[in-house]
């Protein structure tokens, strides 16, 4: 018959055998959730036995049963902590990168007057030099140097260039004018109305970038070896050699893009909040890129409904009323108002002269859409009739 006491040393034995592996686990192996399980079916054994454990080895086991425990948590508490850190190195490193990849050309835009402060169309030369230019239709021509500027061929400027520096240099154009520039590389950019454009003098780095705000038409000189990028407030376009119409005006909810010939690569803040995306653009394509909902659709299109203004017409197919009476508006530097909704929706189709007057495209539409149109403190006003 076996006694108390040896029930009592073989319990013991038993006991004491699984607390040393439990100890020596938590010393020489990787203390994970199996220490943590381990743990907690020892202390179920334990309470099971207690009644035939003295009072100092049951303190033993619970301070063993305790150090696992405590292992445990430590370690998931450090690798949360780790984790968190990793986060936060990654999102500072993406912001970081962010901060410094506004170039010169962004941070330039800052300091130069708005659309709004300009009557006639204004360029800014290094060392904060401006020039008026008040002709309606303007033209700007630059040195391959970059250090000599001729202006709608009667005026000739020179800036001095720093061999280090990029020059930025900067065109307002105001509501009501025009301009189009030939930049040091030969690519050709014409300025719609309400617009601003900022370059380099001359291209020294391995792209040619330039930042726009507004509405141009871009033809790019073809340069493999040195990629042709053109910044707006949400889009990158990347051209080789291309002709292409970007409109990126502050007041509006999209930026579009169309392409008339050549290749494109719109870059572009999607989903993912790591990288930015991209998309292709192939010839007779419009694409549309919405900021709120992060995405780009594109659609085929006639490119000469988005170009022909640089000729000096209008060409429209089946768009709305309100929608050409605000080009329209900022090609003339007009304040035209719609009175009615309903007719803000009305659609209309065809070429609209700009070098006419204002008053004279308005009447050219009213021949096929009825409104009546009135003067009112130097607002045109649209209203059914």
């Amino acid at each position: 018959m076996t006694s108390e006491k040896d029930d009592r040393k073989s319990v013991t034995f038993r006991n004491g055998d699984a607390g040393n592996r439990a100890s020596n686990n938590s010393v020489n192996e990787f203390v994970d959730e199996r220490a943590f399980f381990e743990a907690d079916r020892y202390f179920g054994e334990y309470s099971a036995s207690r009644a035939f454990l003295r009072q100092d080895e049951k303190r033993k086991i619970g301070n063993k049963i305790a150090d696992t425990i405590s292992h445990y948590r430590r370690r998931k508490l450090m690798q949360k902590l780790s984790l968190a850190a990793s986060l936060i190195f990654i999102v500072g490193t993406l912001v970081f990168l962010q901060v410094n990849n506004r170039t010169q050309l962004k941070d330039y835009l800052a300091n130069i007057p708005t659309v709004d402060e300009s009557v006639s169309t204004r360029l800014f030369l290094s060392g904060e030099r401006e020039v008026i230019i008040d002709s309606r239709e303007s033209k700007i021509e630059y040195a391959e140097a970059g250090d000599e500027v001729r202006i709608d061929s009667d005026q000739s400027v020179e800036q001095d260039l720093v061999e280090t520096e990029a020059a930025p240099n900067t065109v307002v154009v105001p509501y009501g004018k025009r301009t189009m520039i030939c930049l040091s590389d030969n690519s050709k950019v014409w300025l719609n109305s309400g617009s601003r454009l900022i370059y380099p003098a001359r291209f020294d780095s391995d792209k040619r970038e330039v930042y726009l705000e507004g509405e141009a038409i871009f033809e790019v000189s073809h340069d493999p070896e040195h990629p042709f990028h053109v910044l707006t407030r949400d889009v990158e376009v990347k051209v080789l050699g291309t002709v292409f119409n970007l409109t990126a005006y502050p007041d509006e909810l999209v930026t579009q893009t169309v392409l008339e010939h050549g290749a494109v690569e719109l870059k572009f803040q999607g989903e993912s909040m790591w990288a930015k995306s991209k998309t292709k653009m192939v010839p007779g394509s419009l694409a549309v890129y919405d900021p709120q909902k992060k995405t780009v659709e594109q659609t085929r299109v006639d490119p000469k409904y988005y170009t022909s203004w640089k000729d000096g017409y209008l060409a429209v197919e089946s768009q709305k009323l309100g929608e050409i009476l605000k080009k329209v508006a900022r090609y003339y530097n007009a304040s035209i108002r719609i009175s009615d909704r309903a007719l803000e929706q009305e659609m209309f189709s065809g070429n609209l002269d700009l070098q006419q007057s204002v008053d004279q495209v308005i009447e050219v539409i009213a021949e096929f859409i009825r409104f009546k149109v009135e003067r009112m403190n130097n607002e045109i006003v649209i209203s059914k009739i």
